[in-house]
């Protein structure tokens, strides 16, 4: 299964903690996570109701392509600066779940995993391609 979901793409994993009536509390850095979360939430949901694949059961290859929009004055030929790829591929993983098209990400056995530049800014976001092994 191929998908392809469009927007800025937001890495997960970069925890803040604040201490209130001396407890700590963690939470997310990227307050922008939510929304790119839900973003491809909606795209894997969509994508299953137009397949004859509603879940994947037992291990997964997913290969994870992300797409990075670049400023006019970049001169570099790779996105090698921050979101970090890791963290980009657990925000997709996690919406994997979530979405219900994995039970558990626990059951992405093989990641490829891709940080490219956009050819234009509208064409940013990922495209995760899935499948049974």
């Amino acid at each position: 299964m191929l998908i392809r979901v469009y927007g800025d793409p937001k890495p997960q994993g970069s925890k803040n903690a604040s201490v209130r009536n001396g407890r700590v509390y963690l939470y997310e850095a990227s307050k922008a996570l939510p929304e790119w979360r839900e973003t491809c939430v909606m795209a894997f949901r969509a994508a299953a109701l137009h397949s004859d694949k509603k879940q994947f059961l037992g291990p997964v290859s997913v290969t994870m392509t992300f797409f990075m929009k670049q400023a006019k004055s970049n001169k570099r030929e790779y996105p090698n600066m921050a979101p970090d790829l890791d963290k980009l591929c657990r925000s997709v993983g996690d919406s994997l779940e979530i979405s219900g098209l994995l039970s558990n990400d626990a059951q992405i056995v093989v990641l490829l995993a891709y940080k490219k530049f956009a050819e234009t800014p509208e064409d940013s976001g990922v495209e995760v391609e899935i499948s049974s092994l």
